[in-house]
């Protein structure tokens, strides 16, 4: 794409001339998509769309992208595609699927994207409704839509190929002249320009069209008329562009005012932070999930010290209190080095889509951050009010966009309406009007007469109060249940304060037999498996002490699948009844747990398994776990018993067997076996291939972590001798004996020991010579090493690096890495923990995965008495003799001979510790 930008760049000046003659448009009174597309030029070699990859990023220029995008559009012509013609568009955010959609708009004809996570039936109903036989999409997509319409004459191209007959760029002209096809099309402004489907959270999805004149219109308002963007921000886009809100807000309003849209390599965090940092992004397009999962890693990453996040936690209370009480906004002095972190550019997030919650809102004010909060629908193109930084009425939508208006018209219920009065006499549901609302659903003359008042205002469906000016939006007419007493109330509130609840970690209610009832997905992390039913009852109990009583739940269901979502994590109501039902009737079979045959998985099961990289997990895990029943509701932790040291043997196997990385922080989102196949399917999808830890640690590690390898500076090192002199001298009362330190060669070594006692690298590095010692470095648990600023200072001097098994064994693993990459020696506890009996634990494979591809000594290392120093528990030593008993040395290919297991590194792993093992036994000759 990169060379392609450059290429076209050169012929910008003659295509910008040629676009800029007489064109019919030109003469039309309203302005379209169209225009704003001719108007790329204006911005000529400035960059447009910045596309990052697995190895780095490209960039595509206004110029360049709008010559794509009119040859693309002039290719159609010569298709002889008509306007009105639908083209869906099935694939992931790239620039491909970018320049093919704005083309499709560009000549005339209507875009429709749809999820490329949708299943097979709603494929078909969409392909049928819009009536469309071209389709942009992708391999994976490529399969789905043969597989919905497997007998129908569909013209389908791949955005994801570059060359070849299916890809994308063949339906760009060819000719010289190609401007001229264009010159004399007509796209009238009241054309529909993009056809959008609901998500769908009442069954099959509804099309959505809008006009050029709704969407021009949006722009001119929200990227005009409201100073929401500024010249020279560069916005990140990590939303998929088949919502109208990531369409819209991100993407055609930066390319309106001229500004780079940062595309990322996928949704990750740590690929977020990097597009951030390296694309300069200086506002964040999200949705509230993003919102939320960002400030809990960032919340999590911090309380990793306790006395660190305790003083975070004080600060921002006092931020979020200067802020909402005295509208001082501390955050921005106080947090500085946090926000530098994460990016030291981004200073705005847009959230849409969903209600953003107030306290997550007020809690990046706090941080420094400024949010702007977008409220409006499908229908409105989406915007119908905007609430921006300086609107410090956190609770609320904001004040309605320039040109559209919005007000509250009572309930046609007449319990709704009593409700209202008593509550709040200005409650009513939201109507709204302007040029941004489309004109009706397609294909669905009722639901669209439903949709409108009389006198033409369109009903959100919302229900909701203006105060001050601000809408105030308190939920779904749809959603609100209706108790036996009469009482109402909208079930979103109550489940978000009910999911903060020790426990749970998803909560759906519903209506049972007249009765509130909930359907609970437990965090089994917290509950165990066996106590999780007792556990959610304590939860809800707890939480029914501070609720009016026809809030309280009486019944509730535990299920592991979450719970049914649209893409913007709005909860499908119409289908919980249903999964609360299968969630009783397996409790009251004693919840035994049968494997379920595939054909009777749910097709977004199917779907899932069918992805090339979760199918091929799925099969390994199979394989790997035959005595298993296993499910896609399995617990890795709980039933697999794969605890947290375990998923780095695992991480790896699974990168061997699928060729697809999955990240330390998606492993933090894993529950279920299901859990584990969608990361999977979304590393895959986002060009997470297999990278090894080993081969490339640099891949691994982020600025913080290459600061445990960088060589100590001058004052460190002199800092570092006081210490080791110190040491011997601490020391002293437990003499430390090294046996056998004539087994350790010269050059680069790796050191093995068992591990028994928390002073065991104390006693070790006072048996190894200082000059040894300096170009030495040990592997050191992040709980203990890194404990606080003194225990980090210390270890950083001893060249400690963090072993972090909650967070990244692969991040461990790769500064294993690079520490012998560097040619360093390396102290590495193959038990990852300390025995509590005196016995040797398994070795674990990380050993042996360091040590396979490497022809570095090996030397078996035997603390003897560190443990009767100071067993587990003790605080305070014991006065008696160590020793450090050094084994021959040997070579990894040797070792792998010797031991046992399937794979290299486990073999590896086994013979160091049956190594260890002959030493502790005593049945090595030993001297001094």
């Amino acid at each position: 794409m990169k060379a392609e930008a450059n290429e076209t760049g050169k012929q910008a000046k003659s295509s910008t001339k040629k676009v800029k003659l007489k064109t019919v448009e030109s003469e039309n009174v309203l302005p379209t998509l169209r225009l704003l597309i001719d108007d790329f030029y204006k911005h000529d070699a400035h960059p447009a769309i910045i596309n990052f990859t697995t190895t780095g990023s490209n960039t595509l220029t206004y110029t360049a992208l709008a010559d794509q995008i009119r040859k693309v559009a002039a290719g159609f012509e010569e298709q002889g595609l008509k306007n009105g013609t639908s083209v869906i568009f099935f694939a992931a955010n790239s620039p491909s699927w970018i320049i093919c959609a704005l083309a499709a708009v560009y000549s005339g004809l209507v875009a429709v994207p749809v999820d490329p996570q949708q299943s097979e039936e709603v494929l078909k109903h969409i392909i049928d409704d819009s009536g469309a036989k071209w389709i942009f999409t992708d391999a994976k997509g490529a399969e789905k839509i043969h597989a919905a319409i497997p007998r129908r004459k569909l013209s389908v191209f791949r955005t994801d190929l570059e060359e070849g007959a299916d890809s994308w760029t063949q339906i760009r002209s060819k000719k010289e002249n190609f401007e001229e096809l264009l010159e004399t099309k007509e796209v009238p402004a009241s054309d529909t320009a993009i056809l959008f489907y609901t998500s769908g959270t009442t069954g099959m999805p509804k099309g959505v069209p809008l006009s050029h004149t709704n969407i021009r219109s949006q722009l001119d308002s929200a990227f005009g008329e409201i100073d929401f963007l500024k010249p020279g921000d560069r916005v990140l886009l990590p939303l998929p562009l088949f919502h109208v809100y990531p369409l819209n807000a991100g993407l055609l309003g930066p390319l309106k005012m001229g500004l780079p849209v940062i595309l990322p390599q996928s949704l990750t965090g740590p690929e977020l932070v990097r597009a951030i940092n390296e694309g300069g992004a200086t506002v964040l397009v999200a949705v509230p999930r993003i919102m939320r999962s960002l400030y809990q890693a960032l919340d999590k990453k911090i309380h990793a010290n306790k006395l660190v996040g305790s003083i975070f936690d004080i600060l921002l209370l006092l931020s979020q209190g200067a802020d909402k009480y005295l509208g001082l906004r501390l955050g921005k002095p106080l947090f500085r080095a946090i926000r530098k972190q994460f990016g030291p550019s981004l200073k705005l997030f847009t959230s849409g889509g969903a209600p953003l919650e107030p306290e997550m809102a007020w809690k990046f004010r706090a941080l420094g951050w400024d949010i702007a909060v977008g409220y409006g629908l499908t229908e409105t193109a989406p915007l119908l009010t905007m609430r921006m930084p300086g609107n410090r009425d956190i609770e609320s939508a904001g004040k309605p966009i320039p040109g559209v208006e919005v007000k509250i018209i009572p309930l046609e219920n007449k319990d709704d309406e009593d409700r209202a009065e008593k509550e709040n006499k200005d409650e009513g549901e939201v109507v709204a009007r302007g040029p941004n609302i489309f004109e009706g659903y397609l294909n669905l003359p009722e639901k669209t007469k439903e949709a409108f008042t009389k006198d033409g205002w369109f009903r959100t469906g919302d229900l909701g109060f203006m105060k001050n000016g601000n809408l105030h939006i308190v939920g779904r007419a749809s959603s609100t249940l209706v108790m036996e007493g009469g009482k109402k109330f909208q079930p979103d509130d109550v489940e978000d304060k009910l999911a903060k609840q020790s426990g749970i970690k998803e909560i759906g209610l519903l209506k049972k037999d007249h009765k509130l009832v909930a359907l609970v997905v437990p965090n089994l992390k917290d509950t165990g498996e066996k106590d999780a039913k007792e556990a959610i009852a304590a939860s809800l109990k707890s939480a029914a002490t501070q609720m009016a009583s026809y809030l309280h739940i009486t019944d509730f269901a535990l299920t592991r699948q979450p719970l049914p979502r649209t893409n913007l994590g709005k909860l499908k109501r119409h289908e919980l009844e249903e999964k609360y039902d299968l969630a009783k009737a397996e409790e009251k079979s004693g919840g035994d747990k049968k494997v379920v045959s595939e054909a009777d998985f749910s097709p977004e099961d199917k779907a899932l398994i069918n992805n090339p990289a979760a199918g091929a997990c799925w099969e390994w895990l199979k394989k790997r776990f035959p005595d298993q029943s296993l499910t896609l509701d399995t617990s890795p932790e709980l039933e697999l018993n794969i605890d947290s040291l375990e998923w780095m043997n695992l991480t790896l196997e699974i990168v061997e067997s699928t060729g697809v990385e999955i990240s330390g922080d998606a492993l933090t989102r894993v529950n279920t076996v299901r859990d584990l196949l969608k990361e999977l399917a979304d590393a895959a999808e986002h060009g997470g291939k297999a990278a090894s830890p080993i081969k490339h640690p640099e891949r691994f590690l982020d600025a913080e972590s290459q600061k445990y390898i960088e060589p100590l500076t001058k004052d460190q090192e002199v800092a570092a001798k006081h210490m080791h002199d110190l040491l011997l001298l601490l020391m002293k009362p437990f003499p430390v004996e090294a046996v056998n330190y004539k087994n350790v060669p010269e050059g680069q070594v790796v050191f093995t020991p068992n591990h028994s006692s928390y002073i065991d690298a104390f006693a070790l590095s006072a048996a190894i010579p200082l000059e040894r010692l300096r170009h030495t470095q040990i592997a050191g648990w992040i709980g203990i090493a890194f404990a606080n600023p003194i225990f980090s200072y210390v270890s950083r001097l001893a060249q400690v690096f963090p072993i972090d098994a909650d967070r990244s064994m692969l991040t461990s693993l790769a500064l294993g890495a690079a520490v012998l990459k560097g040619g360093k020696n390396l102290i590495w506890f193959p038990e990852a923990k300390r025995t509590l009996d005196g016995e040797l634990l398994p070795f674990k494979q990380g050993i042996g995965i360091l040590l396979k591809d490497t022809e570095i000594p090996v030397v078996p290392v035997l603390l003897s008495g560190t443990r009767e120093a100071l067993k587990p528990g003790a605080f305070f030593p014991t006065f008696t003799k160590m020793k450090v008993i050094f084994g021959e040395a040997i070579l990894p290919a040797q070792l792998e001979k010797e031991g046992e297991g399937d794979s290299p590194q486990e073999r590896i792993a086994s013979a160091l510790k049956a190594r260890v093992q002959k030493l502790k036994d005593g049945n090595v000759s030993l001297e001094h």
